[in-house]
């Protein structure tokens, strides 16, 4: 286990310092280089501790140093999600307030523990007598709050990000969140079982402290390695996004000819169903509500407003709507007999087998080979 805390800590002081020699950082890669940092610490102090126990303490300094750390993990993460999911982002100096929990126990910490005379401190440490003490049973349970309510805040903003999404792509599995919603409910579930046994432990006293350290740190090391893995290659969602509607601010509002004095949305929106019969712009895989503006040469907010507000859909389920029909109309046509379901799929504007499903028995609710084995009888 020890051998798992090294590479922990060591694998996250290197990300930190990958993330922070990015070209062109955003603010979430700064905030995902601070998870990374604080993570490092973590696994750090807690590798010095499991190391003091079975060396006779010759780093008596660095004991019981690093649990007030995990105070500032859920902060760390809820400004990491909010950097990646809200368009234009800064962080504000009331943000900080966040770190007041971390400040007010390490500052307890450091007045009834870390200024102790080092023989003091190995004598508590060693007797656990630690465990008796008010500060030790509050820490412990406010960490378990503390880190359970961001993970559940976390999960909310990444559910409002998935919302804010279909309302501009028609592609969102590769900026959804969706490997860091898995991971943070894994993570919930981890951290929520190791706060009840540490919880518990205060009450009935079944395992030893370097135990029940070590089995919490060490799926911190295997958490940090993950999140390097997905967090790195996330890019930022809005960047391409602002890009288009750069483009489009200034349009005027025309469709197939001069429409300025058009005055309903309806009328608007009968064009546009007209458009898309025609010219298919679905079939592009990579099609975004600012492109589509684009090329109907209106503005993207006007665009947005008569598709949700007229037709009553967001644009992802606008698009893929007409790629379902594509593919009724391909799968049956006795010319696509040589290809497979996907890539019909595929020759639709679907770029994603997972999303073909998803969204087709959502429509259709069946999935695509029962609906052609029953259409194929007929």
């Amino acid at each position: 286990m020890n051998i798992l805390l090294i590479v922990g800590t060591f694998e996250a002081l290197f990300l930190t310092i990958l993330v922070m020699a990015m070209k062109n950082r955003t603010n979430a890669d700064l905030f995902l280089g601070l998870i990374f940092l604080i993570d490092g610490l973590s696994i750090g102090f807690a590798y010095l501790q499991y190391f003091n126990l079975n060396n006779d303490f010759p780093y008596p300094w660095a004991l019981n140093l690093g649990f007030t750390f995990l105070f500032l993990h859920g902060p760390a993460l809820w400004l990491y999600i909010r950097a990646l999911s809200l368009d234009g982002f800064s962080f504000k100096p009331v943000y900080l307030l966040h770190f007041m929990p971390f400040i007010i126990f390490f500052a307890i910490q450091y007045q009834t523990f870390v200024v102790l005379d080092f023989n003091e401190k190995i004598k508590i440490v060693t007797s656990e007598s630690f465990k008796s003490q008010n500060f030790y049973k509050v820490a412990v349970l406010c960490i378990g709050l503390s880190t359970i309510t961001y993970y559940l805040w976390g999960l909310k903003q990444i559910s409002e990000h998935r919302k804010k999404l279909k309302h501009h792509f028609s592609r969102i599995d590769d900026k959804d969140l969706d490997w860091l919603r898995i991971l943070i409910i894994a993570s919930l579930i981890t951290y929520g079982a190791n706060a009840l046994v540490f919880n518990l432990d205060l009450i009935f006293g079944f395992a030893s402290f370097k135990l029940l350290m070590m089995g919490s740190y060490g799926f911190a090391s295997i958490y940090i390695l993950v999140m390097g893995f997905f967090g790195i290659r996330q890019g930022n969602v809005f960047i391409r996004l602002n890009e288009y509607n750069r483009e489009s601010e200034n349009e005027d509002l025309n469709i197939n000819g001069d429409v300025k004095n058009i005055n309903s949305e309806q009328i608007f929106a009968d064009k546009l169903l007209e458009f898309m019969k025609q010219k298919q712009a679905y079939l592009d895989p990579e099609i975004t509500l600012s492109g589509l503006a684009s090329q109907l040469n209106v503005q993207t907010d006007y665009l947005s407003k008569v598709i949700n507000g007229v037709l009553l859909i967001n644009f992802f389920d606008f698009i893929n709507t007409y790629r379902i029909e594509e593919f009724k109309i391909q799968a049956l046509d006795d010319e696509n007999n040589h290809l497979s379901i996907i890539g019909i799929a595929y020759n639709c504007g679907f770029n994603s087998k997972a999303a073909f499903y998803r969204a087709f028995k959502k429509n259709e609710r069946i999935s695509p080979g029962d609906y052609l084995k029953h259409h194929s009888r007929k």
